[in-house]
């Protein structure tokens, strides 16, 4: 077991009470994250060396979406732990972006959708899960299990 804690980082988008979320592929290959194909994740990634975590929420929105997203605030932190690796994710929140929406990275998320904070995938990532649920909790809202 590599026992190297990695930073994790997720953006939530909201826009209209809608977030958006990327279906990860079926056939996605494991790049080191959490590994859970066939759900549906927050635009994000990992955060690299030399780099804020801010530039890193701003970087993974665009190489994953094509949107430029601004005035990112911290919104939550978590310990996401798997059998084989450990990722501190930290997960900003916004309401300002730009551009056209795009899948960019096929081979790891093969749609991007709106989805109704009222109604949301049930098959979502695990660590955007634990996130949506905060989100959604200061909303009012509670999340379909």
């Amino acid at each position: 077991m590599n026992q190297i804690i990695k930073i994790g980082i997720g953006v939530i988008i909201i826009n209209n009470n809608q977030v958006l979320l990327g279906h990860r592929t079926n056939i996605a290959k494991d790049t080191g994250g959490i590994y859970e194909p066939d759900s549906w994740t927050l635009p994000g990634g990992k955060q690299e060396y030399d780099e804020t975590t801010i530039e890193a929420g701003i970087r993974e929105v665009k190489e994953e979406t094509n949107l430029t997203v601004k005035d990112l605030k911290l919104f939550y932190v978590s310990d996401d732990i798997s059998t084989d690796r450990h990722f501190v994710t930290i997960d900003f929140i916004t309401e300002t972006y730009e551009g056209e929406l795009k899948v960019m990275e096929p081979s790891k998320i093969d749609r991007w959708e709106w989805f109704n904070l009222n109604d949301l995938p049930s098959n979502l990532y695990s660590p955007s899960k634990k996130c949506l649920t905060e989100y959604l909790k200061i909303k009012g809202i509670k999340l379909n299990d």
